[in-house]
């Protein structure tokens, strides 16, 4: 659905938006903790399982986070429809990879401009990690898109035999937790407290207010 800056639907898309990125950064904070306490006291098949969880939780989170905002960019909830695409020659997936991507190179290389400029915090990492990081992997976005759809989505048998999130996880965390910091940052501001997110924060009001809900005496 195409829809205008500053109308109506894009009011309530931005409040999808923020909310998407505030499930995401709960499922960062849920794994951050559980990978420090697997850290700290060693694996075990419970905690490997939370951690699991979160991880794919965050990267299909992030993942729609980034959609969401390029949704906004082109006045558009498919940003491109199927249709649209392959009239121009591409499939719709290869179209979003692109953008991914871009979105990718860009929060390595402010990384880069800001250490240059001298306006890092003192505790950014040293600029040569973030030039390791580039050029960007040709299948980043599709890698991601992919495993968004495996651990994150879609139930597979591939997601316990063949999907190796271990190695995504080290390939490609650097990029995610960029595009989740920078491109974050904004959608976070102001989000101590959980803001009006219209139905999402009235679910289970009504209820409430009617009934005891089903299991709540601990049966």
């Amino acid at each position: 659905m195409k829809f205008e800056p500053s109308g109506s639907i894009d009011a309530m898309h931005c409040l999808a938006i923020k909310h998407e990125y505030l499930r995401c950064r709960d499922m960062f904070e849920v794994f951050r903790d559980t990978a420090t306490g697997i850290v700290l006291s060693g694996h075990s098949r419970e905690a490997a399982y939370r951690a699991y969880n979160a991880y794919s939780g965050f990267i299909l989170h992030l993942y729609e986070f980034l959609i969401a905002l390029h949704a906004r960019d082109y006045g558009d909830t498919e940003v491109v429809s199927y249709k649209a695409a392959r009239a121009s020659g591409y499939e719709r997936a290869d179209i979003l990879d692109a953008l991914v991507n871009e979105d990718a190179e860009r929060v390595v290389q402010n990384r880069i401009d800001r250490i240059n400029r001298g306006s890092a915090p003192s505790h950014e990492n040293a600029i040569d990690y973030y030039y390791r990081l580039l050029p960007l992997p040709t299948d980043f976005a599709k890698t991601f898109r992919r495993m968004r759809n495996k651990v994150g989505g879609h139930v597979t048998y591939e997601r316990l035999e063949e999907i190796d999130l271990t190695a995504f996880y080290q390939a490609n965390h650097p990029y995610l937790y960029l595009l989740y910091r920078d491109l974050g940052d904004y959608w976070g501001r102001h989000c101590e407290e959980i803001p009006d997110l219209a139905n999402v924060t009235d679910f289970f009001k009504a209820v409430l207010d009617s009934e005891t809900p089903e299991g709540a005496r601990g049966e």
